[in-house]
């Protein structure tokens, strides 16, 4: 699948495109949210988000991010993203 700069999508139409994928993903129930991630995403995006969460989850923990990046195996960009989503969502 060709990747998609998110900046070439005029953006009343990306509002539009993520409000109908969370709309969609809400209406399931557990099982289909399983199956649907299941058959919808590659192996690798998978353990791509899983792997987010799992930063997630350690830096709010406390660990630091040479830590997290050892610990999980994830490169410094990967590690520096979250951080910056937490930073976000926490003000």
């Amino acid at each position: 699948m060709p990747k998609v700069l998110p900046q070439s999508i005029p953006p009343k139409i990306r509002k539009r495109l993520l409000k109908e994928f969370y709309d969609f993903i809400n209406s399931l129930s557990r099982k289909e949210t399983e199956d649907f991630f299941n058959d919808f995403l590659t192996p690798s995006e998978k353990i791509i988000l899983s792997r987010r969460l799992q930063v997630v989850k350690l830096l709010l923990q406390g660990d630091r991010q040479n830590k997290v990046r050892r610990k999980l195996g994830v490169g410094v960009s990967t590690v520096q993203f979250v951080q910056k989503w937490i930073n976000k969502e926490l003000k």
